[in-house]
């Protein structure tokens, strides 16, 4: 039986006793027996309290950190110093194709490829004897090998685990298959943008180059380093800097802008003829978040389109020229004999007269037709006294030859910077016109001729059968190909659409210094 004094002592350990406790020294032997006992008693409880509590604390963690382990997405293995799998979580169960009870025992080599698999013991021996870790502590991507023998790419990640005098080593593994699939894809197409020849532009919505391919740096002699963060303002001459808004504006509305033909300024200052196509770029929400540019240097097609064309314009002048110079001099004369011939037979024989007479008049009406046509194939008044002229002329001419109505209307003042660009308004015109009467058989027709501030607007409306858009862009006659041509020549667009009566409206708009 413990002394009093020792009972005392423990019974002072618990601070609601003492309290309890006025003057110990004062009560009898029995009594300080009874409050000794009420001390064991009361320790005897708390500590099997607490040990339940305790207990209960640790089946709590475990249940814990065993529902993260299972609902991990990440695979988790547990091995110890000697590669012997100690654990598995279902992750890791179907990443490699085993279950548990096939896994946990056996060597952690299983899961690995040659020439790993025969490396891996080693590994182990080496850090546990020299403390050198190679692969522990360390994320790095591997090759694993499933049940079924096939190999996959993971990356994997080992730490270290003390527990007691056991070393026990946690392996994270993450199948990352689909993300070397999309990598491989990203990397195919890279190839593609970069060998490309032809400009491949990414660009942000305010204009700015976010990506550039060689052949952006062959076409217009800027470096990568040079245009990355430029805008794309750096390669647009001066009287074309309106069409970027435009283009941009139409790219943040969704649409596209297909084979644009324009010029673009080079390094070296020259300016080259390029064929654009631009359309959006979405994220993975469909926001569109920037513009990808593709542009192709047509500086050598179009450089020999406007030769045949310039030879097949020389060719017209001097047709027209024959006509009016050589065969309309022919025809005068052949009307000069038959008036001759008339005024002979006249006393004699009045009937061979009259057939002079009308052979005469039909050789003249020739000479008008055989002018008319020279003055379409060569317009002299294009030459001396403008556009304007040359059109209103050739409405005349229209409304004799055919007899339809053709009025045409222009302001007052229409400055054309050159005769190249007179030239293609005029034979664009011609073409509409002859389009307007010979297909859509119309009976009126409108040219207009109007400028507007850096633009030169030219349209030809009719009243004829108009047509069908799908026919006329699936189609795409010589003639509709030379005037979207004669456009980009200068620079402009062409619009072929239905009008309010029903007919056929054609607009080129082309930008004009001069205005």
């Amino acid at each position: 039986m413990p002394s009093i004094e020792v009972g005392i002592e423990a019974g002072l350990a618990d601070s609601l006793f003492i309290r309890e406790m006025k003057d110990y020294q004062k009560m009898s032997r029995t009594e300080l027996l009874g409050l000794i006992e009420q001390l064991k008693s009361k320790h005897a409880r708390r500590s099997k309290t607490q040990k339940q509590q305790a207990a209960e604390a640790l089946l709590d963690r475990e249940q814990r950190l065993r529902a993260i382990l299972d609902t991990a997405v990440e695979g988790i293995i547990t091995i110890d110093q000697r590669g012997i799998i100690e654990s598995a979580n279902p992750a890791a169960q179907n990443i490699f194709g085993y279950r548990a009870a096939d896994l946990i025992g056996k060597n952690i080599s299983i899961l690995m490829p040659l020439p790993q698999r025969a490396m891996h013991d080693g590994y182990i021996g080496n850090y546990l004897h020299t403390g050198q870790a190679r692969i522990i502590g360390i994320g790095r991507e591997v090759s694993g090998q499933r049940k079924d023998g096939s190999l996959f790419p993971m990356d994997l990640s080992i730490s270290e685990v003390k527990l007691g005098d056991r070393t026990l080593f946690t392996g994270f593994i993450r199948d990352i298959t689909a993300r070397k699939e999309s990598e491989k894809v990203l990397m195919h197409y890279a190839a593609l943008v970069e060998s490309s020849d032809d400009a491949i532009v990414g660009k942000t919505l305010e204009g700015y180059v976010s990506s550039w391919n060689r052949g952006a740096a062959s076409i217009f002699g800027y470096s990568q380093a040079e245009m990355i963060g430029q805008h794309i303002s750096i390669l647009i001459p001066e009287d074309r800097r309106g069409e970027e808004p435009a283009i941009l504006e139409k790219i943040r509305r969704g649409e596209s802008v297909d084979h644009f033909e324009t010029v673009r300024r080079r390094k070296d200052g020259r300016l080259i003829d390029v064929s654009v196509t631009v359309s959006p770029i979405r994220d993975t929400q469909g926001n569109i978040i920037g513009a990808s540019k593709l542009a192709r240097d047509t500086s050598a097609r179009k450089q020999l389109e406007r030769q045949l064309l310039e030879v097949s314009d020389r060719e017209q002048r001097r047709i027209g020229h024959d006509l009016h110079d050589g065969l309309c001099q022919q025809l005068a004369g052949i009307e000069l004999m038959s008036q001759v011939l008339e005024k002979k037979l006249a006393p004699k024989f009045k009937d061979g007269a009259r057939r002079a007479g009308d052979i005469a008049r039909h050789v003249r009406e020739a000479i008008v037709q055989t002018r008319s046509l020279a003055r379409g194939l060569s317009p002299v008044t294009l030459e001396s006294e403008g556009l304007a002229s040359a059109l209103h002329e050739h409405a005349l001419n229209l409304e004799r030859m055919f007899g339809i109505h053709c009025r045409f209307d222009y302001d007052s003042q229409v400055p054309v910077p050159s005769h190249a660009m007179a030239t293609h308004l005029f034979r664009l015109a011609q073409e509409a016109v002859s389009n307007a009467v010979n297909h859509g058989k119309a009976t009126e027709i409108s040219i207009q001729l109007k400028a507007e501030p850096g633009w030169i607007y030219l349209g030809i409306s009719d009243n004829g059968a108009g047509f069908d858009p799908e026919k006329i862009s699936s189609s795409g006659g010589m003639g509709l190909r030379i005037m979207k041509f004669r456009a980009g020549m200068i620079g402009g667009t062409l619009t072929i659409e239905r009008n309010a009566r029903g007919g056929v409206r054609v607009m080129c708009s082309a930008p004009n210094p001069a205005t």
